[in-house]
Parts: structure tokens; sequence; C-alpha cells
């Protein structure tokens, strides 16, 4: 595969993590300018959102390429386990995002008499730390799937790795 077509499939999946990032923030801004949701012009964190979503879909984007590059090294990978990891990697990021607004609800919720305006700092603090945290766990999911590939069919791997499920996860790095 040329580099050409490595960035042209690391683009891909840059665009596809910003678009997964941004859909509930397309949504509520459809709602917002029906009106639906009510006044929308207290929302500061618009722009610390879509930064994020940009930033994140680089970072995936590139660490496509470079998958993309060590699949054509490695004997032990398919030309499209990078993008079977990249469907783990997805999965779990969406499924771990599932827990940040349940847990800011939660703790909103537990107090309800105080100011919402008040309580921003957490719900900032608790929206960035959701998402960095379910980033990361994403990333070591697809990276535990490239790693554990990786692993079983290299020709130095002792026998603790070659069996199955005690993948090195440290083989991407």
């Amino acid at each position: 595969m040329s580099a050409r077509t490595r960035v042209v499939h690391g683009v891909l999946a840059a665009v596809g993590v910003f678009l997964v990032d941004m859909w509930p923030l397309l949504l509520i801004w459809r709602a917002g300018a029906s009106g639906s949701v009510g006044d929308l012009s207290e929302v500061r964190f618009l722009g610390v959102g879509v930064a994020y979503s940009i930033a994140l879909a680089a970072f995936c984007g590139w660490l496509m390429t470079v998958a993309l590059q060590r699949a054509e090294w490695s004997p032990g990978l398919g030309r499209l386990d990078p993008w079977g990891a990249y469907a783990v990697g997805i999965g779990v990021y969406n499924l771990a995002l599932t827990a940040v607004p349940a847990i800011m609800y939660a703790l909103l919720l537990s107090d309800e008499n105080q100011s919402l305006r008040d309580r921003s700092w957490l719900v900032y603090t608790l929206w960035v730390g959701g998402h960095v945290g379910a980033a990361t766990i994403g990333v070591l999911a697809a990276r535990g799937f490239l790693g554990r590939r990786l692993a079983s069919n290299e020709p130095g791997a002792t026998e603790r790795t070659r069996r199955p499920g005690h993948g090195d996860l440290g083989s991407m790095t």
C-alpha cells in the first residue's frame, strides 16, 4: 500500500471518528435551532467540544496510518486488521461514552437545589474527563486487538503470549 493510500485511509478513519463524536452535538444544535430545547445561547462549552473532536479525529487518523504501515511489515496481521481494530475501538469508545452523561446526571441530580450555573465546573470536568477516559479505553481496546494478533504470530514469542487471550499489549508501541 502506498503512502498516499495510507493517508486516504487515515483521513477516512478521522472523518468517521469526528462524525461519531459530533453527532450528539449536531442533534442538540438542530433541536436548539428549532427551539425545542430552549435557549442555547448559554452553551459556552461548544468550542471545546468541537476542538476535542477535531483533535481526537486527527489522532485516530494518524493511528490508522501507523497501523496500516505496521500491518504491511508484520506477517501476523492481515491487510484489513487495522480496520477491525478501528471498529473495536469505536465500539468501545461509544459504549464508554454512554456512561459519561449517566454519571453527570447522577451527580447533578443528587443535589437538585443547587444552581447548575454554580456547578458548571463539575459538568465541564466530568465531560472532559469522561471523553478523554472513553477515548483512552477505546484506543487501548484497538491496541489490544492488534497486539494480540502480533504477539501470537511473532517468531520469538514466548509460550505465555502464544496462548489465546494473552496477547502482548506493548507490541504496538
